[in-house]
């Protein structure tokens, strides 16, 4: 089971506030339905006046029952309490609850219930959660989501919900959240686990998190006789948690935001031996390939042979064979957007019907490279979409990639990623981490953050006359992971979409003659072109005229503002951006001043900052450059990152005189 609360786009100001987790008392806690007029008359959170939305009051509790027929159930009540300032803060009371099933083993909601609390003329007026407003839809064969929305929503409404989820997954506790985006007044979490499991413990984040170990007595009917056993209690207490601030480039925050997980270890239930869970990577690995369905998958070839025979007939160069099979799949099927490391269906029906999940598709690819001959591993994979975990275990896994080594060559592909090269990768894989595996039980870490740099160049050429108004042309081209950026974004959109949004990016009123090139040539880079008029980048007074040489394509405000990070900065790749600003000023006037050249490095080689100016003739030439080589640059460089970015936007901004002869 897993829930999602949506929590997103809210700020945090929190300085010199020390938070105390404690021992958990269920006294003095918000009694569902009892709400009063201070809640709804709070105009804004205390120690956050940025802030949309923040949570009340939330009280999660985890527990076991002991069914006859079924074995423990995993138990967990959920009440939650919401402050919704104003209308940014709506999307606070939208939840999501993953429930999962397999093999007939189903979870199951119960108990839900909602209500939004308004004042209206200085009453407190309740509008209930209808059935119609509760949604439920399916993810895949596995996975089903039970959604709703709050009703009745304005400005300072309350809202609050409880449910409860019952699973038969008892081996598997949700990662427990103790931090959000918006800020929490008062939370309160209570697990309760039996002496058959053993789990290990795991906190992540940068809050202080002291969980309240205990140990309790509890009976139950087990195999026909009562059995007293041991529970071990955790409880924490938090009050005036801040929000999670989400920094410029954050990379997956899940790995930064304080929470707890527990991991299975081991069982040993009355009258059993014990069982170990405690995973190696060697032993998911042979599990793995051991697996029907992932195993099966990647040696099942009667279905595409034809196929695959056909495509491949004449070719002997492995490169070639991987090309072709490569670029077949990609083209032939249609990833569904779900993550997962098994296949949940038949592989000759996920071939007929043309779309599959991460694993179908890329387990397929596997499957062919491997009936082609061509030397193919799989790489199981943690996305940027989920925390990372630090030992080896199946639950932190929810992707599959290829890995082909031709000669000394690697190369990772990805065929759910349309716009997708050898070794260019979307981001979920990007800023995620691999385990390289085979059926021996080797494995090997795998990065995917690439090493070499993404280049983009832009150019500039125009003319300026003497109302200030310039008109001139802009190429750029953007090759690797900036040309795959630019497609993933850009792809699908019209040519007016394009203008529009280049228009708003840079600010400019007239955009004409717009073209993009090798949209769909991947491989080659993106080359885009337009022609400009603006009146907004040169200031006229009297007999002079200012302005930066870099004119629109100048940055305009340091986007690192944060007094200090606590998480690295994650760039996803290095890259380099060259500017050339080619500039003729109008008749009659000349240079009266322009801005000093420079150069700028950051530590450790991992960023670089190079302007420099020419004047010749009637003619102005810019040449700058910025490059940043580290794709990921740790939280001890963020003042020194902030300081240089900060020269770089200053320098950016350096103005150059025009004066009337």
């Amino acid at each position: 089971m897993m829930t999602t609360a949506m929590m997103k786009n809210t700020k945090r100001l929190f300085i010199g506030i020390t938070l105390l987790f404690a021992t958990f008392s269920f006294g003095q806690e918000a009694e569902y339905g009892e709400i009063s007029k201070e809640e709804l008359l709070e105009a804004s959170y205390p120690l956050d006046s940025s802030a949309n939305a923040a949570v009340l009051f939330e009280k999660r509790k985890i527990y076991y029952d002991y069914d006859p027929e079924k074995g423990f159930i995993l138990k967990t009540e959920v009440h939650k309490r919401i402050k919704l300032y104003n209308k940014e803060g709506f999307e606070q009371a939208t939840e999501e609850v993953l429930l999962f099933q397999t093999n007939g083993r189903v979870e199951k909601i119960s108990g839900l219930e909602g209500s939004t609390y308004s004042l209206v003329g200085g009453e407190i007026v309740t509008t209930s959660l209808k059935k119609d407003g509760i949604f439920k839809t399916e993810i895949s064969d596995y996975v089903k989501k039970t959604s709703f929305t709050m009703p009745a929503l304005t400005e300072g409404s309350v809202v609050e919900y409880r449910y409860k989820i019952a699973s038969p997954y008892s081996q598997s506790i949700e990662r427990i959240m103790l931090q959000y985006e918006i800020p929490i007044k008062k939370i309160k979490i209570a697990l309760a686990i039996p002496e058959y499991y053993t789990f290990r413990k795991r906190t992540v984040g940068f809050l202080p998190i002291n969980l309240k170990e205990s140990t309790d007595r509890q009976n139950d009917f087990i195999y026909g006789n009562r059995i007293d056993y041991k529970i071990t209690k955790y409880d924490i207490n938090a009050n005036m948690v801040p929000a999670f601030k989400i920094e410029p480039y954050s990379g997956n925050y899940q790995n930064y935001i304080s929470a707890v997980s527990f991991e299975l270890q081991s069982t040993q239930f009355p009258y059993s031996t014990i069982t170990n869970y405690a995973s190696t990577w060697g032993g998911i690995a042979r599990g793995a390939f051991k697996n029907s369905k992932f195993g099966g998958a990647m040696t099942t070839n009667k279905y595409f042979k034809k196929d695959i025979d056909a495509l491949i007939s004449g070719v002997s160069n492995p490169m070639e064979k991987m090309t072709l099979i490569y670029d077949y799949v990609k083209e032939k099927m249609t990833w569904n957007e779900v993550s997962v490391i098994m296949p949940g269906k038949n592989m000759k029906k996920v071939y007929e019907e043309r779309v599959g999940n991460s694993a179908e598709i890329n387990l397929m690819l596997i499957a062919m490279l491997k009936y082609a001959k061509v030397n193919v591993k799989p790489i199981l994979v943690t996305t940027g979409e989920r925390p990372l975990s630090l030992f080896p275990t199946v639950q932190g896994l929810d992707y599959v990639v290829a890995r082909v080594r031709i000669n000394d060559n690697e190369y990772i592909l990805d065929a759910t990623d349309e716009y997708g090269q050898p070794n260019v990768l979307p981001d979920r894989v990007v800023h995620g981490l691999g385990r390289l595996i085979s059926e021996r039980g080797d494995s090997e870490m795998m990065f995917f953050r690439p090493k070499k740099l993404s280049r983009m160049q832009h150019l500039v050429s125009c003319e300026m006359d003497q109302e200030g108004n310039v008109t001139g042309n802009r190429r750029a081209r953007y090759t690797f992971y900036g040309a795959h950026d630019f497609r993933v974004e850009n792809g699908t959109k019209k040519e007016q979409e394009n203008i529009d949004r280049l228009k708003e990016h840079y600010g400019l009123e007239n955009i004409t003659e717009y073209k993009v090139d090798n949209m769909d040539n991947l491989g080659q880079p993106i080359l885009e072109s337009f022609a400009f008029e603006t009146s907004d980048e040169v200031e006229v007074i009297e007999d002079e005229m200012f302005f930066s040489p870099m004119l629109f394509l100048r940055g305009k405000e340091n986007i690192f503002k944060s007094e200090e990070r606590k998480y690295p900065i994650d760039l996803r790749y290095g890259f380099s951006n060259n500017y050339s600003v080619t500039i003729k000023i109008p008749e009659g006037y000349t240079v009266a001043e322009k801005p000093e050249d420079v150069g700028l490095k950051l530590p450790e080689n991992m960023g670089s900052f190079v302007f420099r100016s020419n004047i010749s003739g009637n003619m102005i030439q810019l040449s700058v450059n910025e490059t940043f080589s580290a794709p990921l640059i740790t939280e001890q460089y963020y003042m020194a990152l902030k300081t240089f970015y900060g020269k770089l936007v200053e320098k950016q901004s350096d103005q150059i005189v025009l004066k009337k002869i």
